[in-house]
């Protein structure tokens, strides 16, 4: 079994950094906490997070129709439904991402702005499609008969990978989708570098994929490397006194 590395102290990782990226796993049920936690600790002056403009505006107007056609559907289920893995992982598919919502209450709370950051050329190819495909009573069947689990178990699972992950420097699983990755990063790190060159502190809320030193291909990481931005995993905020 491979060894992680002893964990630093917080206040060894937030020392005289100006770019810190935080690695996140999409739907954590622990995430909203957590990240608040995070930013009161690390005092940003500004929060940035991986969502496009347009896929912010698309879930806030669609969001709740999509709350309301989840209900209708699940409840031709048994109620042990929604503790299933793949139906908890929907349900939050579907709502706000807990780093919005986070870096959205941080702003108001503190008055320290927040952008959304990210193309959008994944979410108007794919949100469209939550009423007709996603949320439909076909699939929630088909997500039924799936291995079972629970959301918390599969996000300790992710955290741990990403632990392994940021402790070495493993290969990038190339898939189809990844061209659109690389650009997604390219475009990530022009504006985090522009906006970190503005502000003190900024604190980048974002899948844990990519933070990740990979061997075989650029990415975020790599493209702001030599800024030489903190990285941390969402759940050191567990480290923190409450």
């Amino acid at each position: 079994m491979q060894t992680l590395p002893r964990k630093p102290a917080i206040s060894n990782l937030i020392a005289d950094q100006s770019l810190i990226l935080i690695g996140t796993v999409h739907g954590d049920p622990l995430g909203f906490a957590r990240a608040g936690k995070l930013l009161v600790h690390l005092k940003p002056d500004i929060v940035t997070v991986e969502i496009s403009p347009f896929s912010l505006r698309y879930r806030l107007k669609h969001g709740s129709g999509w709350q309301r056609q989840l209900t209708k559907v699940l409840s031709q289920f048994p109620p042990a439904a929604v503790r299933h893995l793949a139906i908890q992982r929907l349900v939050a598919q579907v709502a706000l991402p807990f780093e919005v919502r986070a870096a959205r209450d941080y702003q108001r709370s503190t008055g320290v702005p927040w952008r959304p950051l990210d193309l959008g050329g994944l979410a108007r190819r794919h949100l469209p499609r939550y009423g007709s495909e996603l949320l439909t009573l076909a699939n929630l069947q088909a997500l039924l008969a799936t291995s079972a689990g629970t959301l918390t178990e599969f996000v300790a699972a992710e955290f741990h990978q990403a632990r392994l992950a940021l402790a070495g420097s493993p290969r990038r699983l190339l898939t189809s989708g990844t061209k659109e990755m690389l650009r997604r990063e390219r475009f990530l790190a022009r504006r985090l570098r522009t906006l970190a060159s503005r502000f003190c502190r900024l604190v980048h809320l974002g899948g844990w994929e990519h933070v990740v030193a990979w061997q075989d291909a650029a990415g975020l990481w790599r493209d702001l490397a030599d800024l030489q931005p903190r990285r941390m995993l969402l759940d050191d905020a567990d480290r923190l006194l409450a």
